[in-house]
């Protein structure tokens, strides 16, 4: 039994574990799907990027002219409307949100700092330059643009077109083409730059796109349920796996622990420990149980006579005569050449046709490839009882006992049978010297 808990708790560990693992699987596959979503909505915001600066073409003139614009200036310009146009195509307007191009001003050409008026508009300390400027800006949604439409004339937004330059700017200014993924007030974007350059050739900054985002949760949802029904069919595949190998050990346990290894039968200690509980669940409204006794009668001659090869073969075929009569479930070697049935009964009248028809086949046959003669007595103890325990079991093993050595004392190959009565002393006496007893008989027939 310790050996047993022990393999259950190695397989409860071990099925702990892999929860375990499928849970931490579960977590970075959701992270790698959005990493996986992010690269590749961030590789086609770079394209679209690149695409588009190519398809700008300012000059330095150009340039000049629009980092003085206001906000509403920029908004109406030709070069403003020029981007316009392009994110009105359809590859872009199904996709982009948001189109600008951004330039890292020059220290002589910054013109607004940080200050106690305007700091609540930007996360930086007094005195930060607002060196960074939108140099186009195109809401391509028909929301922003309303938003941006609403702000044309109000030079007051001036200074949202400024920013301040910070470290990660350092790659978005690079001479490479890159994405990132931004977080802000007006939510999350995928954001692709690409270099962009005048038409004399000199760098102006980068132009930026940002990708719609709206279809993440639905495309990571399906994803993590894709994933989450394979995690949840393998851990109920283990586990319906992990209880069906371990009811088979259980059973291949219980077969160790209970059954009589020459005969097949239940030992002794399925007497003990289970037996009870098998009648218990196959009572099937009987009224009354019979505990039966069987020895073979002169087994020692048996073996002396024919050896003990021979022996176990007698008791093998004794033992299957009365699983045929009284049931494989309710048959124990009891030890030795002894055997203990247990009968459930409604008249027990049965019992005694069971026993009866038992020694009219003992007394047709003959036994091993020796043709041996070989018989038993039995004592059995009857009693009407709605309960089974312990003492009443022991109770009627004591007087199924005495029967049967009276049977014994008596000229054996027959039975004898009595009703248990709670309070009846139950000795043997001096029937128990039968077994001392030197046989006046013969040895059993059989071929030499």
């Amino acid at each position: 039994m310790k050996k047993e808990r022990s393999t259950f708790l190695l397989g409860f560990v071990f099925l702990l574990v892999f929860l375990m693992v499928s849970f931490f699987t579960f977590d970075r596959s959701n992270r790698r799907i959005e990493q996986g979503y992010l690269a590749s909505q961030g590789n086609a915001a770079k394209n679209f990027a690149v695409l588009a600066a190519k398809n700008i073409h300012l000059t330095d003139e150009q340039v000049s002219r629009l980092k003085n614009y206001s906000y509403g200036e920029l908004h109406s310009c030709e070069e403003n409307e020029s981007l316009r146009d392009m994110m009105d195509n359809d590859s872009f307007s199904t996709r982009v949100d948001y189109a600008y191009v951004m330039v890292h001003l020059k220290k002589d050409e910054v013109r607004y700092w940080v200050t106690p008026e305007n700091q609540s508009l930007f996360e930086a300390p007094v005195g930060t330059p607002l060196d960074i400027l939108w140099l186009l800006d195109v809401n391509v949604s028909p929301e922003s643009e309303a938003v941006a439409a609403e702000r044309d004339n109000d030079n007051t937004e001036d200074i949202h077109r400024y920013s301040y330059y910070i470290e990660e700017d350092q790659v978005i200014f690079g001479e490479a083409p890159t994405y990132l993924f931004n977080e802000s007030e007006w939510g999350d974007h995928i954001c692709g730059y690409a270099p962009l350059y005048s038409v004399e050739g000199s760098y102006i900054g980068v132009l930026g796109v940002e990708l719609q985002t709206s279809d993440f949760d639905s495309y990571r949802t399906t994803a993590m349920r894709a994933l989450g029904t394979l995690l949840m069919v393998s851990s109920l595949v283990l586990i319906l796996l992990f209880t069906i190998l371990y009811q088979m050990y259980r059973r291949v346990q219980f077969e160790k622990i209970y059954t009589d290894p020459l005969t097949s039968l239940r030992n002794r200690s399925y007497y003990n420990d289970q037996l009870i509980h098998y009648l218990d669940r196959h009572r099937a409204g009987k009224k009354g149980l019979a505990l039966i006794i069987a020895d073979i009668d002169w087994f020692k001659r048996v073996n002396d006579t024919f050896g003990h090869e021979i022996g176990d073969e007698v008791l093998i075929e004794v033992g299957q005569m009365l699983k045929d009569a009284f049931g494989a479930g309710q048959v124990v070697r009891f030890g030795g050449e002894e055997f203990v049935a247990c009968v459930w009964f409604s008249q027990i009248d049965e019992i005694k046709a069971a026993m009866d028809g038992l020694y009219g086949r003992m007394g047709e046959r003959k036994f091993t490839n020796r043709q041996i003669d070989v018989s038993f007595s039995m004592g059995c103890c009857y009693f009407y009882q709605q309960e089974l325990s312990g003492w009443l079991m022991s109770g009627m093993l004591r007087a199924a006992d005495c029967k049967l050595y009276e049977a014994k004392e008596n000229g054996r190959r027959h039975y004898r049978m009595v009703e248990f009565e709670e309070n009846a002393a139950y000795e043997k006496g001096k029937i128990a010297a039968v077994k001392e007893k030197k046989e006046e008989d013969g040895p059993p027939k059989g071929q030499e």
